[in-house]
């Protein structure tokens, strides 16, 4: 059963390093919308689940809620349980930051929108090679929330953001 999980993992890493490549102009079944015609993130109150990143189908999992200047973050990156962050974001305009409270500022800002349908959360990384994330709107599952605030709390595991 170990050994199952650490080929699990290798093969998460190699999914990872393939999704990182640079983008050969092929097009990918995954739409990646761009921001509604307001441009802001009107609406970003809500659940959202990680759909693509750059628009590849991810192969992990990120929740995502945002509420009252507050965030919480349910994440399956780079390990096989949910990890649980949580901090304070702020938006101005289209560009959101955050800061952890206890992992620090999120690695950059993003910039997006919300779809006109408020079912669609577009977000690109403010660095030198930009990373754009395409969320839908969802619920996040009970179990997940479970699993990722009955373990460790992710301080030994990078945040997505």
């Amino acid at each position: 059963m170990k050994s199952l999980k650490i080929l699990s993992m290798l093969a998460f890493m190699l999914l990872t390093l393939v999704g990182c490549s640079k983008d050969d102009g092929s097009k990918s079944d995954t739409p990646n919308p761009e921001p509604g015609p307001s441009g802001t993130l009107e609406g970003l109150e809500k659940e959202w689940q990680l759909v693509s990143v750059n628009g590849t189908a991810n192969e992990f999992g990120v929740y995502i809620s945002f509420e009252h200047g507050l965030f919480s973050i349910y994440q399956q990156v780079y390990t096989l349980d949910y990890k649980y962050f949580d901090g304070e974001y702020t938006v101005d305009g289209t560009t959101i930051s955050g800061e952890y409270y206890d992992a620090g500022e999120w690695k950059c800002t993003y910039t997006g929108g919300i779809s006109e349908d408020g079912n669609t959360l577009t977000l690109k990384s403010n660095e030198t090679n930009p990373v754009t994330c395409v969320y839908k709107a969802c619920e996040i599952p009970q179990q997940i929330k479970d699993e990722a605030l009955s373990g460790t709390r992710g301080v030994e595991v990078t945040p997505f953001l």
